[in-house]
């Protein structure tokens, strides 16, 4: 039927669409398909198979999977607060290690197609990835009470009972307490050495916390409390386990803020959530960023826009330093390719230390780079030197490793831009500037505002609050913006367990301050009321914030409703000061 549409004419096709139809919604599906003004045939062909536009979505709106793939780098989040990053291959050769754990390499050729959020035990053998259920610390309610097993019902079939809130909150009257407990480390007869030949035995690390406590001769008089808090004490020492996270820009920010968080300039992830949301950063548009945090904001606002327009990140230097905090969000070709790197000195100022306009080619010169990179022809053919060196190669695994590598390098250099794409992009204003530097937030954000366009956010990160503060009444004595807030961001963590739900004792002091705006038009954006008429306005009012001005009397001072305000405190307080004078003298 298709062949039939393409190769008649659209009225003849209209007519054989509607013979061979059945039904009045397939007439009516052809007719569209065919219509007198299409004169395109693969127009035509398309229109007529709508199951296979759905098979074809659009690839920059594709959900990652919610496995693992090779390349792909995760995030183990440990039972007592560890974040480690990984780099999950299957062959890392040659390259730095994919995980390290307690000073020891392990390997993650296992954890390619697994799914996120599995528990993982660390094991003689590596990475033992557990049962779906399983969770980073185990219930130590299962070790408490042992007799509390799987209950029998009528139909043979085997359910647990429901949890129980004794289990967790132990009864005010407890039979055990821990005043007969002395700290002599005489109560466990298992030692060290004892714990590592039962780990070269092959025993796991459950039957080594339950030897653990079937050794202990003080176990059996502690509280419940304190009961668990041993076994999660063990837990925790011989039965590491740790759960595979997505790295999103959350998880990272967390991660690295955990690990050093100078590097980071102490940003925390719920202060960049609001760098995000004040920026009003979406798809589509143009943002231009300046940062020294790793590369943390350049790669959340890549995740967050999809694929889907610019990101400026300003750089100085020779080239970016930031690929490897870049590669740690596993961005797709899209993602990354909607990074745009600009030098400062695009930006900012040359040497004479003036601001360089947003205008390119203005003499004409041409453009070496890009002539050069549209010569290349893709696919690139191999050249005979590169055939005999193929030739070589034994392993059909090195040639497909070979030709791999080869293809990345011309791709890259397929969607490399030139400086003087940059500086063209530069001439389209911005939709928004976000600044989170360890450079002077004044001095980087006036010849940033150029690039802003009018009614348009800005953001400054800084974990100071002096420098801006200098920045924002800089912003207003010179007019240059509107709807400015200061803000201090301060997050705290609470423990929620049954009985015990209360703040945690550690918390970060402060996550650093943001400036945000509007900016205002340099043209339009003035106001053209003088001070004169603002205060007869006000005084209209009623004031600055609607309150009634006070009246005043004739000799300039405020009187109260009855007039006898200041007789209070002046005149009538004197016959009280003279009694008492009075009574001293005598």
């Amino acid at each position: 039927m298709d062949e039939q549409i393409n190769n008649e004419t659209p009225s003849e096709s209209n007519v054989n669409a509607q013979e061979q139809s059945t039904t009045e919604a397939e007439s009516e599906q052809a007719e569209v398909s065919s219509t007198p003004g299409d004169n395109n045939d693969e127009y035509g062909d398309a229109t007529t198979t709508n199951d296979e536009d759905e098979d074809l979505p659009d690839p920059l709106l594709a959900q990652p999977p919610p496995y693992v793939r090779e390349g792909d780098h995760v995030i183990l989040i440990f039972a007592d607060g560890r974040q480690i990053f990984a780099h999950c291959v299957k062959s890392w050769k040659g390259k730095s290690a994919p995980v390290k754990i307690n000073k020891r390499t392990y390997t993650t050729a296992n954890l390619v197609g697994l799914p996120y959020g599995t528990v993982l035990e660390l094991g003689r053998g590596g990475l033992v990835p557990l049962p779906e259920g399983e969770d980073v610390l185990p219930d130590p309610s299962a070790i408490l009470n042992p007799s509390e097993d799987d209950v029998d019902t009528d139909e043979n079939t085997t359910v647990s009972p429901p949890p129980a809130v004794a289990t967790n909150v132990p009864s005010i009257e407890q039979v055990n307490d821990n005043r007969n407990l002395v700290d002599n480390n005489k109560s466990q007869k298992i030692q060290a050495e004892d714990v590592e030949t039962l780990r070269s035995a092959g025993m796991t690390g459950s039957d080594i916390v339950s030897a653990m406590i079937e050794n202990s001769s003080t176990f059996d008089t502690k509280t419940d409390f304190s009961k668990a808090k041993y076994i999660v004490r063990k837990q925790l020492k011989y039965q590491p386990r740790c759960r595979m996270v997505r790295c999103t820009a959350s998880s990272i920010c967390g991660g690295m803020y955990l690990k050093d968080p100078r590097k980071l300039m102490n940003l925390r992830e719920d202060t960049l959530a609001q760098m995000l949301s004040y920026s009003n950063v979406s798809a589509g548009c143009q943002v231009l960023v300046v940062e020294t945090c790793m590369g943390i904001v350049t790669g959340a606002l890549a995740q967050r826009m999809g694929g889907y327009g610019k990101i400026l990140s300003v750089f100085s230097g020779q080239q970016p330093s930031f690929s490897e905090m870049i590669a740690k969000f596993n961005l797709s070709f899209p993602e990354h390719h909607s990074i745009k790197w600009v030098h400062s000195g695009e930006v900012f100022s040359d040497d004479n230390g003036h601001v360089t306009p947003p205008t390119t080619n203005e003499h004409g010169v041409k453009d070496l780079e890009k002539m050069e990179r549209e010569m290349l022809k893709w696919p690139c053919h191999l050249q005979d030197h590169t055939r005999a060196y193929l030739g070589k190669m034994t392993s059909r695994r090195d040639q497909t490793e070979f030709l791999a590598k080869r293809c990345a390098r011309f791709a890259r250099k397929l969607t490399r831009h030139t400086p003087t794409e940059a500086r063209e992009w530069l001439k389209r204003p911005c939709d928004s500037v976000i600044i989170a530097a360890r450079y002077d937030p004044t001095a980087t954000l006036l010849p940033l505002l150029p690039y802003l366009a009018p009614s348009c956010p800005f953001v400054v990160f800084c974990e100071f609050l002096e420098p801006l503060t200098e920045c924002f009444r800089e912003l207003q004595r010179q007019s240059l913006a509107i709807n400015l807030r200061l803000s201090d961001t301060w997050m705290r963590e609470y423990q929620v367990l049954p009985g015990r739900t209360h703040p945690s004792m550690t918390m970060s002091q402060n996550g650093g301050f943001l400036l945000t705006g509007i900016k205002l038009c340099p043209v339009t954006g003035k106001n053209e009321l003088d001070e004169k008429l603002l205060k007869e306005l006000r005084a209209q009012v009623g004031g600055r914030r609607g309150r009634k001005p006070k009246q005043r009397n004739g000799n300039g001072d405020s009187g109260s409703k009855n007039g006898r305000g200041k007789k209070k405190k002046g005149g009538s307080s004197g016959a009280p000061n003279a009694k008492r004078a009075r009574a001293n003298g005598s």
